[in-house]
């Protein structure tokens, strides 16, 4: 299964660090406030309203989108939880490294966390809810409400609470025209109406992803969902679901994207990925899947196709999409 190339990823490099480079300097934790910029701001989010000293200085993110999103707005922040994998996802710039880790995503540290007195935090309420009075306490918290999906109606949420408000907007419309662009030349060169597939194996589940973070940058580009994989009501829908055997003809496409998680991703039992994906692409209902037989099963970064969760991310999968389509003419 062929694999696209790294040199995608440094395509959709250009995009959200040229946008960063605008709004402040590199190496700095924030952009500079600008003469006519508000003492303050009350945000609303999913968790009510705060209010927010502007420009926030000392940031916490608490999850993969906040992280990426957040650093695509120029702002570096001091605390980060763990990346989902070893190490930090090559499509972030490297400011990355800069910021202290304080717990994973799904236990973030709180002593931690404290000890840098940051003067915001970013989370969500689908992973933190629980611990938004705590982290309160510690300094203005906002959550979005969820993860995946909404993400960009999440840039909008830091965005507002970093003070940075147009600027926000402003990364989100270069990206929908750049979706848009690349939409425009899949119709040209008749490639528009091609239905992608979008699937992800991981040690002790299979799943294919009908919304989602995925979902919804294949759907900014106008490209076509299988009718398994085509949902009617998009925002009532489920991100994903996970499969067994006996359904994988709802895997097929005319080209299916493939990622591929570690080990580590195991809830239960011993097998590997590795172990994983050769019993299900050794049966005769994968075999005799369209896009396998056509050799069109693309695996792909799961990274910025799925952990990543941010505008950096949605860039680097459009660019792997045009790298893909461009040579597929």
């Amino acid at each position: 299964m062929p694999q696209l190339r790294r040199a995608a990823v440094a395509l959709a490099l250009a995009l959200p660090l040229t946008l960063a480079a605008c709004s402040s300097p590199a190496a700095t934790s924030a952009a500079p406030a600008e003469a006519d910029a508000p003492e303050s701001v009350t945000v609303e989010h999913a968790m009510g309203t705060t209010d927010v000293e502007c420009a926030p200085q000392r940031v916490v993110t608490l999850g993969q989108g906040e992280t990426d999103s957040t650093l695509a707005l120029g702002v570096t922040p001091v605390g980060v939880v763990s990346p989902w994998t070893e190490d930090w996802y090559d499509y972030l710039p490297a400011e990355v490294e800069e910021a202290e880790v304080v717990g994973t995503e799904i236990e973030p540290d709180l002593e931690a966390i404290a000890a840098l007195e940051p003067d915001l935090i970013l989370g969500s309420k689908l992973r933190h809810e629980a611990l938004y009075d705590q982290l309160s306490q510690i300094a203005p918290t906002v959550f979005t409400e969820t993860i995946g999906v909404a993400w960009k109606e999440n840039v909008g949420v830091y965005a507002e609470a970093l003070c940075l408000e147009d600027e926000g907007a402003e990364i989100v419309a270069d990206y929908e025209a750049r979706a848009a662009e690349i939409g425009a030349a899949l119709d040209e060169a008749g490639q528009g109406d091609t239905e992608v597939s979008i699937i992800r194996f991981m040690p002790d589940q299979v799943r294919i992803y009908l919304t989602g973070f995925p979902g919804s940058v294949v759907r900014d580009t106008g490209l076509q969902r299988p009718e398994a994989q085509t949902v009617a009501d998009w925002e009532a829908s489920e991100q994903l679901i996970e499969i067994s055997e006996e359904r994988i003809p709802e895997m097929d496409g005319d080209v299916i994207f493939e990622m591929v998680s570690a080990d580590h991703y195991a809830q239960q039992g011993t097998q590997t990925v590795d172990e994983q994906i050769e019993r299900w692409t050794s049966t005769e209902l994968w075999q005799g899947l369209s896009a396998v037989k056509a050799g069109k099963v693309v695996e792909v970064d799961e990274s910025h196709w799925n952990l990543g969760g941010g505008i950096g991310a949605a860039n680097a999968l459009l660019a792997d999409l045009e790298a893909y389509f461009a040579e597929a003419e």
